[in-house]
């Protein structure tokens, strides 16, 4: 589809949303409290860092069963390499890679992910496990773009992902279920409980997902069953405890290329996280101190296997001392590392595999936010890292953001971000340095929001300017290889939003990225463009969506074609009774043909049909 089509598409939906008239529960709030950015609840406005917000109804009606496919219509310069109708997949040539304003990587380690607050990711190849954030243990996201280390450490070069978890607050039992069937044998299901008696609160779920693929010259399938179980305890308004246990239970096939396809790459894996956490709010002085355990069991048909580990302690407290101010002081240490085997490799090439290895982390940071005049909110701040391996790093940053005028508000910052070398950069196979450096990477943007028609329509754009250096590349010309610190980018452009709520129940969402990118990175098209409505009247609920993007490397081989490519998607549901709905979903509509990466071609039209259930 042509660009010149796409925009007539929109421009075609556009009237009818605006002319919809049906009152619904549909809220949209243009200046949310959020988390992130600041490590105390805030007002966004108030915030420097630009910061994404996700609600819990906006989760429940994408009918996503994973939360990654969902920023996808609501972040800008947020990109997703998904692989099929379902799932994700782990280890090489898989799924579920996260670029955020062109930033990523091969592992994908560059954008981080936390679940309230708390680093999560893989202990040997540190990346996100992207089949183990499921929608129905989530209240909300909260995604900071740019440079997010100065409050969250390692890994948040392109930004940070935080997962806020549902807590149960109305008394006694709720439910819901949701179970959906659809194109080549997709299955999607999922039972959620919540309970709350006195001060006692707890959740539970269960989600499965699988498809048998749709690859004719290749195995494909996918199963995934996830559990979830959270409980907690108000002591009080100044205290509060909560526990978490979540394990996930997947099983695929790794297709390979369309020039060698695989029929027996079959990879397990299984992921776990203990978390506990008490939060604590004394009125001038707050904080919390998180504990955090995951851990992994990976087996592949191809001989590999891994035990890993992710650990750590996260400790923070905010406090004001004079008007208008919020000082937080924080402690971050984390011990993350593994076991790998291979026996099918050749002795020359098992580098570092049966034997135990570990990384240790201290850092400790302050973050200063003053407002002067109720209009001018400044902040900076310093992480100080300490590492077992390279030994110590420096991470300042600085923001302000200014009420410049009714609805307008200007926001600048500049901050530093890294991301400490893995374990399998440091002493897995051949290529591993264990005298490698962090890579580091510098953050500067400006950007500007802006509210008209009586808060019924929201601008937001910002331009940014990334510099990375000492990023992890091996040379090819070196005999033998070794990963060294010679990689470098520069990366600069315009992210914008538009948020249109014309009246109650009917919001328009279109978002635009522009890209500048010095290196030929995958998943960072120059172009990319999202438009999404969200419809309500009578019993019905519509959801059309269109991507789209232009000149996105699918290859590292220098001088390949890019790709560019539009994607309809529609969901259509109805309310049988205010309990039961069902819906109807249409992906990739047009039946395009693209890759995402060279030679994995993406599914052409799927059709999902479902049924969700309120108790």
């Amino acid at each position: 589809m042509k660009v010149n089509t796409l925009l007539l598409f929109i421009l075609l939906l556009l009237p009818g949303w605006i002319s919809a008239q049906e009152k619904d529960s549909l809220q949209v709030d243009l200046d949310p409290v959020v988390v992130t950015g600041t490590r105390v609840e805030m007002p966004k406005r108030k915030v420097a860092a630009v910061v994404t917000v996700i609600d819990r109804a906006t989760l429940e009606q994408s009918g996503q069963i994973n939360i990654l496919p969902v920023l996808v219509h609501r972040v800008p310069g947020f990109f997703l390499n998904d692989r099929g109708t379902t799932g994700f997949g782990v280890g090489p040539n898989s799924g579920g890679n996260i670029s955020i304003r062109g930033i990523s990587g091969s592992p994908n380690n560059r954008v981080l992910v936390l679940i309230d607050g708390q680093p999560q990711y893989m202990g040997i190849f540190t990346h996100p496990i992207g089949d183990s954030y499921a929608t129905s243990d989530i209240e909300r996201v909260e995604v900071q773009r740019g440079a997010a280390s100065l409050l969250y450490g390692s890994n948040a070069m392109g930004g940070a992902i935080n997962l806020i978890t549902r807590k149960s607050n109305t008394p006694g039992w709720q439910g819901s279920g949701n179970l959906a069937y659809g194109s080549f044998g997709t299955l999607l299901a999922n039972l959620h409980s919540g309970f709350r008696s006195g001060k006692f609160h707890s959740t539970a779920s269960v989600n499965r997902n699988q498809t048998a693929g749709f690859r004719e010259d290749a195995a494909d399938s996918f199963e995934n069953t996830a559990f979830y179980l959270k409980s907690g305890y108000d002591f009080s308004q100044t205290y509060q405890w909560s526990s978490e246990v979540q394990l996930s239970d997947a099983t695929y096939f790794q297709p390979g290329t369309i020039t060698a396809p695989q029929q027996h790459d079959r990879r397990e894996f299984l992921r776990g996280r203990i978390a506990t956490s008490l939060k604590t709010n004394h009125g001038p002085v707050s904080g919390a101190l998180l504990l955090y355990h995951n851990f992994g069991d990976h087996r592949f048909d191809s001989g590999y296997e891994s035990k890993d580990q992710n650990q750590g302690i996260t400790f923070f407290q905010n406090i004001t001392l004079l008007p208008d101010q919020v000082i937080t002081v924080g402690l971050d240490y984390k011990r993350f590392g593994g076991t790998a085997f291979n026996e099918t490799l050749p002795p020359p090439a098992r580098v570092g595999l049966g034997v135990q290895h570990w990384v240790q982390e201290t850092d400790v940071y302050a973050h200063i936010q003053q407002t002067f005049g109720d209009k001018l909110h400044l902040n900076a701040g310093l992480r100080q890292v300490r590492n077992s391996q390279f030994g110590d790093a420096t991470l300042p940053g600085v923001g302000l953001s200014w009420e410049a005028g009714k609805g307008s508000t200007l926001k600048a910052s500049s901050s530093k971000a890294f991301r400490s070398p893995s374990v399998v950069d440091l002493f897995l196979f051949p290529a591993s340095n264990d005298a490698l450096r962090p890579e580091e990477m510098w953050n500067h943007e400006v950007g500007i929001l802006q509210e008209l028609i009586e808060q019924k329509l929201f601008l937001e754009a910002n331009l940014f300017l990334a510099k990375g250096d000492n990023l992890i590349a091996v040379n090819p010309m070196e005999t033998p290889a070794r990963g060294r610190n010679i990689g470098s980018f520069t990366n600069r452009g315009l992210e914008s939003q538009i948020r249109f709520t014309p009246s109650e129940g009917v919001e328009w969402i279109l978002n635009y990225c522009f890209l500048d990118a010095s290196e030929n990175v995958l998943f960072a098209p120059e172009h990319h463009l999202n438009s999404q409505a969200t419809v309500r009247t009578g019993k019905f609920h519509l959801l059309p969506s269109i991507q789209y993007l232009a000149g996105m490397n699918i290859s590292p081989e220098p001088g390949y074609p890019t790709a560019s490519y539009t994607l309809v998607n529609l969901r259509i549901g109805y309310a049988i009774t205010p309990k039961i709905s069902a819906y109807l979903a249409g992906n990739n509509l047009t039946d395009t043909s693209y890759e995402v990466e060279r030679g994995y071609p993406m599914q052409g039209i799927n059709i999902m049909s479902g049924i969700q259930v309120k108790i």
